[in-house]
Parts: C-alpha cells; sequence; structure tokens
C-alpha cells in the first residue's frame, strides 16, 4: 500500500464530503436569503461551530480509520477496538476545542453579527479544514500504529 498516496486520496474525499455537508447544514439552519446572522439568538451563528465540529470531528476520523483499517486487515494488519476508540476521541475532543474558541470568539469579539456569505465562507473552510485535518490526524496516527506493530 502506498501510504502517502492513501493518505492524499482520503483527505481530498473528507474535504470534499466535509465542504459539500457543510453548505447543506448551512443553508438548512440559516437559510438561502441573503442577511445579517447574529453571533448570539436568534441565529445563534457562534454555537452553531459546536453541533458542527463534533460532526465532522467524528466521521472525519471514524469513517476513515474503519476502511483504511479494514485495508490493512486484509494485508496482515490488526487494529483493536481501542485504538480506534482514543484516535476518534482525539479528533473529536479536539473539533470541540476549536469550536469552542471560535464560539468564543464570535460571542467575546466586538461585533455581534456576520454577514451572510462571510458566514457561508467560514463555515464552508472551517468543515472542510476540520475534516481533513481529522482524517490526516487519525491515518497518520493508524500508520504508525501499523509500522509499530508490523516491526
Amino acid at each position: 500500500m502506498n501510504i502517502a498516496a492513501r493518505l492524499r486520496r482520503e483527505q481530498i474525499t473528507s474535504g470534499v464530503i466535509n465542504l459539500v455537508l457543510s453548505a447543506g447544514f448551512f443553508f438548512g439552519v440559516f437559510g438561502l436569503a441573503n442577511r445579517p446572522l447574529h453571533f448570539a439568538a436568534p441565529d445563534n451563528f457562534a454555537l452553531d461551530f459546536l453541533p458542527q465540529a463534533a460532526a465532522i470531528a467524528l466521521m472525519s476520523s471514524l469513517v476513515p480509520l474503519l476502511v483504511v483499517s479494514a485495508s490493512l486487515r486484509k494485508a496482515g494488519g490488526r487494529t483493536g477496538r481501542i485504538f480506534v476508540a482514543r484516535t476518534v476521541l482525539a479528533v473529536v475532543l479536539a473539533g470541540l476545542a476549536s469550536a469552542a474558541a471560535l464560539a468564543a470568539f464570535c460571542l467575546l469579539g466586538p461585533w455581534r453579527e456576520i454577514d451572510w456569505f462571510v458566514a457561508l465562507i467560514v463555515k464552508l473552510v472551517y468543515g472542510t479544514g476540520l475534516g481533513v485535518g481529522g482524517t490526516t490526524f487519525a491515518l497518520t496516527r493508524l500508520f504508525a500504529h501499523q509500522r509499530r506493530e508490523m516491526a
């Protein structure tokens, strides 16, 4: 298995999927109307980073881990459930920490609202970046684990 090529493929897949899902959920939550969005009530744009981060961090780490682990098992590798759970937990906690920091910045910063289009761009960049970052961390850790197991 070409590790670099596999990692790149999974990063691209994760980035595209999380870009599309972030756009879909943005439109579903905030609508299509070009209007200012409030960081706090009634729009709660700042707090929306938390569920976005939880979902993206979970799926961007769990799915690639399970898919690549299955490939590695066919080649004689082993990956335990505890390893997968710890890796996913680390990504989810990091994602939630980044979301909490962004929410705090939004809520405590000098602004009270954000332009709809700018908010969309922020959510797309954040979702894509978190997805690629979660996948990269999870698979890099998995490949390192496999190297240690094979040694």
